[in-house]
């Protein structure tokens, strides 16, 4: 098949997040079965620009990628707009609707990555034009928590222009049982999928570097919290850390390491607080991490905390638990399966019950132990790229198969 995905951002744009991560490795899964993949993307890397051509098409990985140079609308009519704005943007690229008519006639299906962006509707509605099934990914976006924040630009938006595209949409992806119930809460039931984010677990097999994290401050005998995820209110870091500074006399050799991209200015605050505790070298910000320092935070740690409000299935979770890291999470993750597999526990989303379930795992390094191999088990038996690209071809082989067949029917009236 030849297949079109078109996304915020591609990689190296690390910042943006997890969708970045997952929808490269989609796409390189499906070239390895023998699909033409192509990416159409912007050079957006959350709060940078990307040092990408933006006039051709380039090989990222065996995969056929077009970056697209996105024009910041708001900037443009408010130049100091940007001082104020958190968010991503609209990423409105001209070039891109040109790109997507020239293109579009000749591939067999559409595959979108993220609602309130213009690549989506672009993509969407090069789809309508050319009579093109449409697959739609809404990742994590449009659960009720994530449309609360900035709920006064999303809900005019979802209803003028995201809800049409979402209910002539072949198939909606869901990644997990809690996105299938959002689309169901916009009213949308039918032609829904649950197919999950996948793993490449071998990558997270091995021990940590020491090289890596000493320069951090880290050593053998500290007990370590990791957080990994953009510094962002709907991410929870806030919480997690008054949770882990009412337990540092409980657990002197206890760190936190808080690694992400600061989206909102929110290190300073937090550093302000660790400091103001009197334990400003119990809590550590490394940053974005990429790489081998990634590749070794995610070994070392003792337990992953994500405390998130809303997640659509978080690759950071994933990544731990293929490390052999237990984890702590709460509902907004979507993720009770690895509590049932005992690879980590679900615990409420405020501060007395992740300071209980802090308490609870650091006082047992034995089971700590224990659910991460538990965890390396859960991802190996069903999250790996290749039981990925096994359900995600069905879908396209029903969804594309389904619509031809219905072109016909209306072809034959």
């Amino acid at each position: 098949m030849k297949i079109l995905f078109s996304t915020l951002g591609y990689k190296p744009a690390w910042r943006l997040g997890g969708p970045v991560i997952s929808v490269a490795s989609t796409a390189e899964a499906l070239v390895r079965r023998g699909h033409e993949v192509t990416v159409f993307a912007t050079d957006s890397n959350l709060d940078q620009t990307l040092d990408v051509p933006t006039d051709r098409f380039l090989d990222v990985d065996g995969v056929k990628v077009r970056y697209f140079q996105r024009i910041q609308l708001a900037s443009r009519l408010v130049p100091w707009a940007h001082y104020f704005s958190k968010s991503v943007g609209y990423l409105y690229s001209p070039e891109m609707r040109r790109a997507l008519d020239a293109l579009v006639p000749s591939v067999d299906l559409i595959h979108t990555h993220m609602p309130f962006v213009y690549p989506t509707y672009a993509a969407a509605h090069a789809a309508f034009r050319f009579r093109k099934p449409l697959f739609y990914s809404q990742r994590g976006v449009l659960n009720p928590a994530s449309l609360k924040f900035r709920s006064l630009k999303k809900a005019p938006y979802l209803r003028v222009v995201e809800m049409p595209i979402l209910r002539r949409a072949e198939t909606l992806i869901a990644l997990t049982e809690a996105e299938k119930a959002s689309y169901e809460c916009l009213g949308l039931h039918d032609r829904i999928r649950i197919i999950p984010n996948g793993i490449d677990a071998d990558r997270y097999s091995h021990p940590p570097n020491p090289a890596d994290i000493e320069p951090l401050g880290v050593r053998p005998e500290h007990k370590v919290v990791l957080f990994m995820a953009r510094l962002h209110p709907s991410k929870g870091a806030d919480r997690l850390l008054e949770a882990f500074l009412a337990l540092t006399g409980e657990f002197p050799n206890a760190i936190l390491v808080l690694a992400g991209p600061d989206e909102f200015g929110l290190e300073r605050m937090f550093l302000g607080r660790a400091m103001s505790a009197g334990l400003r070298g119990k809590v550590i910000f490394p940053g974005m991490v990429t790489g081998s320092l990634k590749l070794s935070l995610l070994a070392r740690a003792d337990l992953f905390c994500l405390p998130s409000n809303g997640e659509g299935f978080s690759m950071a979770v994933l990544e731990a638990l293929a490390s052999s890291t237990a984890v702590l999470l709460t509902p907004g993750c979507n993720f009770p399966e690895s509590e049932r597999a005992g690879a980590g526990r679900v615990v409420r989303n405020d501060v007395a019950s992740l300071t209980e379930g802090l308490r609870d795992l650091l006082s047992t390094p034995h089971e700590l132990r224990q659910m991460g191999c538990r965890g390396v088990r859960l991802v190996n038996e069903n999250y790996t790229w290749n039981r990925i690209a096994d359900s995600l071809l069905e879908a396209y082989a029903d969804g594309v198969a389904r619509y031809r067949s219905n072109l016909t029917a209306i072809s034959a009236r």
